[in-house]
């Protein structure tokens, strides 16, 4: 496997046609005299960066953006967070975790000027990682456990005992 670099992106659904101009930018060519026409709702089945653990909970998953309003721009700001989940066998996982903040913003507004309409994903690594690990209890401890929920029940049993019959 290849060692990578870990930088921040985005990828992005918008309307009209896209193409890289000489400089390495990408540009997006549509009629803004038809924005009034585009409606980017969306449903969103599943997101999530890397391989699945248990437990784990994806923000974005079957989640939706239905327009009512007129033309805009979704925008979600990702903060993905690298994870290896250790299970009780020994056997590590890396993946990834994320956390999300929505934002929208519509095509149109006076005070911000022209905004392309799409759904855009603008993502972040974080520096720091999260470890999962998954631990059995030992015997000693499952003995020590039932002895205090034995003698925690034979305690309230003596108090509402000696409650009833005083």
């Amino acid at each position: 496997a290849a060692q990578v670099n870990k930088v921040a992106g985005n990828f992005h659904v918008a309307p009209g046609k896209a193409f890289q101009s000489p400089q390495g930018q990408l540009i997006h060519e549509f009629k803004p005299f038809e924005t009034s026409t585009y409606n980017v709702s969306h449903v969103i089945h599943s997101l999530s960066f890397g391989i699945h653990y248990p437990n784990r909970i994806n923000p974005l998953d079957a989640s939706q953006a239905i327009l009512s309003t007129g033309p805009g721009v979704f925008q979600y700001f990702i903060k993905v967070v690298p994870t290896q989940y250790e299970f009780a066998s020994g056997h590590a996982l890396a993946s990834c975790q994320y956390s999300v903040t929505e934002q929208f913003k519509p095509a149109n507004d006076p005070k911000k000027g022209f905004v392309l309409p799409g759904v855009f994903f603008i993502y972040d690594i974080s520096p720091i990682m999260v470890k999962f690990s998954e631990r059995r209890p030992t015997f000693t401890y499952f003995l020590t456990s039932l002895c205090a929920i034995v003698g925690g029940v034979f305690t309230v049993a003596g108090i509402v005992d000696s409650l009833v019959y005083a």
